[in-house]
């Protein structure tokens, strides 16, 4: 395992060209959305009313940033919550085993984190690349998630998990903390996470 690294090299356009041939596997979940065609807007700072919402309308939300419908998902479970005040639906759901998480501010109508976990029965589905995509592009892949955030501002650590090379990658943009995992040797993101840093 390497230590942790700051990534210094400027993402190149040649790199994104690279991995055009990945990007329909590697830039989202395989969800409903990613399915038909229709690319979803990744942040959750893009998502909610600001104002209050019920609880079905937080639950609904959550599909939302999915990109999924709710007849899709498979073992639904919430929970409402008081923190600081706050009101807040925490909602767990797995699509084709793969596993969502969110927590919805009902009281101002938005996401204050998700995440997302594939299964590791996709993981095992998707085939093998000749040569191991490095640490830049995998920073690639993810900038085509959060394209606004700069490269040198991502923290890369790459380790080993049962043979197979993973890059994990963490980054702050606009109020947000990002994390990312990277299957280095199938190209492809595997989990992400994303929380306001400030939740009011």
């Amino acid at each position: 395992m390497t230590g942790k690294k700051f990534l210094l090299a400027t993402i190149c356009p040649f790199t994104f060209a690279a991995f055009l041939a990945f990007s329909s596997m590697a830039s989202e979940p395989v969800t409903e959305a990613a399915a038909e065609g229709t690319k979803t807007i990744f942040s959750i700072a893009d998502y909610g009313s600001g104002e209050s919402i019920t609880e079905e309308e937080g639950i609904a939300l959550a599909y939302e940033h999915a990109g999924i419908t709710q007849d899709k998902a498979e073992h639904q479970h919430s929970e409402y919550d008081r923190d600081d005040g706050m009101s807040i639906l925490e909602i767990e759901f797995e699509v084709a085993g793969d596993e969502y998480e969110y927590e919805i501010d009902l009281d101002g109508g938005r996401i204050l984190s998700a995440s997302y976990e594939m299964s590791d029965r996709r993981k095992r589905e998707f085939p093998l690349l000749t040569t191991s995509i490095s640490d830049s592009e995998a920073a690639a892949l993810v900038l085509e998630k959060v394209p606004g955030v700069a490269a040198d501002d991502m923290w890369i650590e790459a380790d080993r998990d049962d043979g197979i090379l993973y890059y994990e990658i963490d980054f702050i943009h606009e109020g947000i903390e990002y994390e990312f995992e990277v299957d280095a040797d199938a190209g492809m993101i595997t989990s992400w996470e994303q929380e306001w840093i400030t939740r009011r």
